[in-house]
């Protein structure tokens, strides 16, 4: 026999409650190396389940906020590659979100005139220093200068750590 780890299921308590259950399980053998039958662990693991659920709940409802919001909202990367773009972005680009994905924002959509000061304010931002209501040009699709105001923020991982930029105009 084998073992298993890690396995996920549902049980139901005698008075119709789901718990779920994380269970490794080890075969139990003879001298002989027979298996006799099955060691088990199992964890209650229906509270940390819940919060999983939450924070993709919450993850979800924030993606949402940032595709459906009346304003420019895009991400870059540490490299300064999309990583974000929402509708309304697309709409006054006329660029889609497939389009601009992974590539750099500063070199590819923003006029040369501009590309060292809107470097600048995200440099800045990448190091959790914001700034607000910077105006610069974008171009769109069918090359035509828009000027944009934005926010700029640090977009963080769960340690704190800087992992990009979120701007939104």
């Amino acid at each position: 026999g084998k073992g298993t780890a890690n396995f996920e299921f549902p049980i139901f308590t005698k008075d119709k409650r789901r718990i779920e259950v994380l269970l490794n399980a080890t075969p139990r053998c003879n001298v002989k190396g027979e298996v006799i039958g099955v060691l088990g662990v199992g964890q209650d693991i229906t509270e940390r389940k819940k919060v999983e659920m939450e924070k993709a709940l919450v993850a979800q409802d924030f993606q949402t906020f940032i595709d459906t919001a009346n304003a420019p909202i895009f991400g870059i990367d540490e490299n300064g590659l999309v990583n974000e773009w929402n509708n309304k972005s697309v709409e006054i680009t006329g660029y889609s979100k497939e389009e601009v994905m992974g590539k750099s924002l500063v070199d590819v959509y923003i006029s040369e005139d501009f590309r060292e000061s809107v470097k600048s304010v995200f440099d800045d931002a990448f190091n959790f220093k914001f700034t607000a209501n910077f105006e610069f040009p974008i171009f769109t699709k069918d090359q035509q200068r828009v000027e944009v105001m934005m926010n700029a923020t640090t977009r963080c991982n769960v340690k704190g750590e800087a992992i990009g930029v979120l701007g939104v105009g």
